[in-house]
């Protein structure tokens, strides 16, 4: 049975082997007819075998005991009708109400989604502003760059075609966003010559297999990618040639609007960028001031920035590559760099400049393009099956919880403060006092594939909310697995993993648009053998509970139940028909019916489905459901000059006709129509005489020059720049690191770099498989060079406290006790660490009322802990390593036939710490993501101190979200009247104009 991978972003195809007679899966494979994936899978892909008979997975619902304390560990079984049921008349009581607030109070928390719409439309058809992602501490820093330069979520780069490999870290080749796709390409180009190139302060598997390999200090990449624009902007080549590609950027980079803003130039001058206000708006002008602009920018400079003394000669051999590659260079901006530092999205600002500037990012082939272009999003929808037969309308509120005012410009919604933000009076009162309706509480909290408590910082902020009851009334977590978030939530449902559940993912992988369609594999080949489910609508279940694989459903049938029959029963709350079926009103709409609806927009599948099976009632579903993928368009090269369409009376824009009347174009040649909002909106540009549909950007073009940022008050960042003197690192700030090597004062304080992922944990989802728990042993050291351990005296295995100290606060958070690595492999000054390890748990096994025996709780991969907390001071400290606990009580084993060998774990799991608890938010001012380097002081442990160990001041963690939210942010005043941008992506609820409008009183 055709599937797709979910342990990972990039949506890999997979086969399910099912044994007929049995009705297990026997082993996932790759699907060939996957054209991102090509048949390939890496370790995760295979593991989604034993995550679906993982001994310790939750096989029915559970909820909280009656007159039990969230997190006391006390659970009964219960009914998905019971569930249903309960939660449907919470949220239903909610709703009705009917008010603003009202709209505030239901949140879905949603961490990987892997779909491409669904989740979305969930509280998009309540209409809540009422959705929360894990983005911010994800990937925010590297989408706000790509967003100010192209108004698009990432870029999209050729890997197989490029002659240059320009990776920050090890993000595209061995781990993180769609690496195993990545990988294989990148392994392609490279056979055919291509050049691998890698910054990086630690010495990954692929800066050790790279062509280069230069480590930068964390945070200072920005540096030395403007240096590179220096020398493009100032040499020629061989032939005596400009090195600038003077046709792309002439056509496509918004160069003329820098020109027409004198005001703009003048506070240039006035800011020391440049001397003077150029004479003229030419072209050629513009070249010079880019040239004095970033003069400053020299091998000098970058090599006391970056700290890459004795690395000089490699600052010329990079340079040397990246000029020979041409216009076929291909990077991916993404965690790393962008995520891990205040001011990171500058760094994939200024990354793109270099590129521009060669014509690399004109989307040509070996170079970069943009997401929205490779990407295909049908998930959410499928209206044309519900009665309403189309999409909700735009919501009209606006949430603070998700968007607070002090980020006007967040990437995505600042969820890592939620806790915070709830739990924050002060703040909720001054807010309320200046004019806004600031939500104190949630009705209904829902995360899903999302385990903030361990994945995001100062965890035990969100343990204090969690478990107030004042703050989330009601929490439910829709995880087939324990977690140590819903360890805390009054409810867990048990909803299915990759191979037992329905989506549409998509990802931009390389120049083409594939879609892939993941499903429950027991359920489809059953009904491949005549197995028909009772009820349709409940079919996933039904056929779960009938191969013995648990009451085990998934959220597009959870989901269409709960809001067309509980929520909504009557329909009275206009939810109802969003979720009815047409064929069938009265029924929640099925998932044949859904996906056949939403894969009908996709022309090129439609005809091939209906060709392939004529007659048949779902087409596009039958289809999908047997080849588990579908490339919709290939080559997808330069879609940005793609000719706009104009017959002499409309002009034919993005499957719209304007008629001539209605549209203007302005003195830069960009087509503009005013939208039924009033808002007046871009539909293409003329670019020497002929109609394009240009970028995504208002002006259609590249934006090198954000001119929107001087409106939202960040002036001086409106072109990529980074601080030339130490007056400038003050007046920057918001720009330099907090982890910039200025704030290393003692020698043993260092920079923590704790962004990698290592290639075989998936976030929170590995600690289910002992496929990808035996080669990782919750095992997370921290990396330290033999220089700085010969220093200190530390030896392989040695324990280290490593003490957190914030550098806006300058408040110590606390510590965490780690295991000591010397080593070549991380430069001098900074520490490694993943923040992808240190499970934990604190009970092995629970006992529920009425099953024949206890429960066991993440038995592969993660140690037992004993914890303590106060409101204000919050410790762990390890019990007992993960071999001795599962050995413990083999009674519980699930799926023994899958689970023989448990008794052989050999990993005790103990060599890992939860630092993300210790770590405090850093919200950046402008990209509002969590920026995770951490400035730390290390010393050795005491004799009392175990590996494993943490110490946590969360009363001061507290006091640093307060000091980075006040002291860095320029937040909304009287004189805004819009919340944000309104052409900016602000996922994933579309709101109205109104929602957008704010009236903020001086007080």
């Amino acid at each position: 049975m055709p599937c797709v991978c979910s342990n990972c972003e990039a949506g890999c195809g997979l086969t399910a082997w099912v044994d007929k007679k049995t009705m297990t899966v026997r082993k996932y494979m790759g699907n060939p007819l996957h054209s991102g994936s090509r048949g390939r899978n890496c370790a995760k892909g295979y593991a989604v075998e034993s995550q679906m008979y993982d001994p310790d997975r939750i096989p029915f619902p559970i909820k909280r005991a009656p007159g039990s304390k969230r997190g006391e560990g006390k659970w009964i079984r219960t009914t998905w009708d019971e569930a249903l049921e309960t939660i449907g008349k919470k949220m239903h009581d909610t709703l009705k109400v009917g008010d603003e607030m009202s709209k505030k109070l239901i949140m879905y928390h949603v961490g990987r989604p892997n779909e491409n719409g669904f989740s979305g439309r969930v509280p998009h058809t309540m209409g809540l502003d009422g959705f929360d992602s894990h983005t911010n501490i994800c990937s925010a820093g590297a989408r706000q760059g790509s967003i100010q330069w192209a108004n698009d979520d990432r870029n999209s780069p050729d890997w197989a075609n490029a002659k240059l490999i320009f990776l920050q870290s090890s993000h595209a080749a061995d781990a993180g966003h769609y690496f195993q796709q990545s990988a294989g390409l990148i392994a392609d180009a490279r056979k055919k010559g291509a050049k691998m190139v890698v910054l990086d302060p630690r010495l990954s598997n692929s800066a050790g297999i790279a062509d280069l390999w230069l480590p930068v200090w964390p945070g200072t990449e920005t540096a030395l990618y403007l240096y590179l624009a220096n020398r493009v902007l100032h040499e020629k080549s061989i032939n005596g040639d400009d090195l600038v590609d003077h046709d792309f950027v002439k056509n496509w980079i918004n160069w003329d609007r820098l020109m027409a803003n004198k005001e703009y130039l003048q506070f240039m001058v006035l800011k020391g960028y440049i001397s003077k206000v150029p004479e003229n708006d030419s072209y050629e002008s513009f070249i010079e001031v880019m040239r004095e602009l970033y003069a400053p920018y020299t091998k000098e400079f970058v090599v006391k920035e970056c700290k890459l003394e004795g690395y000089e000669y490699k600052l010329d051999e990079l340079f040397d590559i990246f000029i020979d590659a041409g216009s076929r260079i291909a990077t991916y901006l993404w965690r790393a760099g962008p995520i891990a530092h205040r001011g990171g999205w500058m760094i994939t600002r200024a990354g793109f400049l270099p590129l521009a500037l060669r014509g690399a990012m004109r989307g040509d082939i070996g170079g970069v393009s943009w997401h929205h272009w490779h990407e295909i999003s049908v998930g959410g929808k499928g209206d044309k099956a519900t009665v309403a037969g189309k999409k909700p309308p735009k919501v009209d509120v606006w949430n603070e919880l998700a968007w607070p005012p002090e980020y006007p410009l967040s990437t995505y919604e600042m969820s890592m403060i939620l806790p915070h933000l709830l739990m924050d009076e002060e703040w909720q009162n001054k807010w309320r006092a200046k004019g806004l309706n600031v939500p104190t509480k949630l009705s209904v909290w829902i995360p899903r594939m999302y385990n903030p408590v361990w994945i995001n910082p100062d965890g035990f902020r969100w343990i204090e909310c969690l478990k107030d009851e004042s703050k989330m009334e009601l929490t439910f977590n829709l995880s087939p697995t324990w977690s140590e978030t819903n360890w805390y939530c009054d409810y867990v449902l048990p909803v299915g993993l990759a191979g037992e559940r329905h989506d549409q993912q998509s990802a931009p992988t390389k120049p083409e648009r594939w879609t892939a369609f993941r499903q429950p594999v027991l359920r489809v080949a059953m009904e491949k053998m005549g197995w028909k489910p009772k009820v349709e609508h409940r079919g996933t279940l039904e056929a779960h509970m009938k191969a013995g694989l648990g009451e085990i459903w998934e959220e597009n049938e959870f989901f269409a139940e709960l809001l067309c029959t509980y929520v909504d029963p009557d329909g009275s709350l206009g939810v109802r028909k969003y979720w009815e079926s047409a064929k069938t009103p009265g029924k929640p709409v099925t998932v044949k019916e859904y996906y056949n609806a939403a894969f009908e927009l996709l022309p090129n599948l439609r005809k091939a489905a209906h060709a392939a099976y004529p007659g048949s009632e779902y087409p596009c579903y039958e289809f999908m459901r047997d080849r588990g993928a579908w490339t919709e368009k290939t080559d997808i090269y330069k879609p940005q000059e793609e000719e706009l369409e104009f017959d002499g009376t409309y002009y034919h824009a993005h499957g719209h006709k304007y008629h001539t009347d209605d549209v203007t174009k302005d003195e830069f040649g960009v087509l503009w129509i005013v939208d039924h909002e009033g808002r007046m909106r871009s539909i293409g540009v003329d670019i020497e005489g002929k109609l394009h549909e240009g970028f995504h950007t208002p002006d259609k073009k590249l934006d090198l020059f954000c001119e929107w940022l001087i409106d939202w008050k960040w002036p001086e960042y409106a072109l990529p720049i980074y601080p030339r003197n130490e007056r400038e690192y003050d007046k920057m700030i918001h720009i330099v690191s907090q982890v910039h090597h200025r704030y290393m004062k003692a020698d043993n304080e260092y920079a923590l770099n704790t962004v990698y992922r290592l290639p075989y944990n998936i976030h929170t989802r590995s600690v289910n498989s002992k496929h990808l728990m035996e080669i990782s042993q919750n095992h997370n050291p921290i990396w330290i060079s033999t220089e700085d351990a010969k220093k200190h005296g530390i030896k392989r295995g040695d324990a280290i406290k490593v003490r957190i100290v914030d550098t806006v606060s300058n408040l110590e958070s606390g510590y965490f006790i780690a295991m000591a690595v010397p080593t070549e492999a991380t430069m001098p000054g900074v520490l490694a660490c993943s923040h992808h390890a240190g499970r934990w748990k604190l009970k092995n096994a629970v006992d529920i009322p009425g099953f024949d025996h206890k429960l066991g709780i993440m038995g592969v991969g993660a140690p037992l802990y004993e914890m303590t907390m106060d409101g204000k001071v919050g410790t762990l400290k390890p019990k007992e390593g993960i071999d001795k606990g599962v050995k413990s009580r083999p009674d519980t084993w699930q799926f023994k036939e899958f689970n023989k060998d448990l008794d052989n774990i050999w990993w005790d799991g103990l060599s890992g710490s939860w630092q993300n608890a210790v770590a405090p938010v850093h919200p950046d001012p402008i990209a509002g993501n969590h920026a995770w380097h951490q400035k730390v002081i290390i010393e050795k442990a005491g004799k009392d101190d175990k590996i494993g160990d943490i110490y946590v001041n969360y009363e001061n963690n507290f006091k640093t979200y307060k000091a980075w939210r006040d002291d860095l942010t320029r937040p909304l005043d009287s004189s805004d009247k819009e919340r944000r941008p309104f052409w900016i992506k602000r996922p994933v609820v579309p709101l109205s104009k109104k929602a957008y409008e704010v009236d903020i009183k001086d007080i």
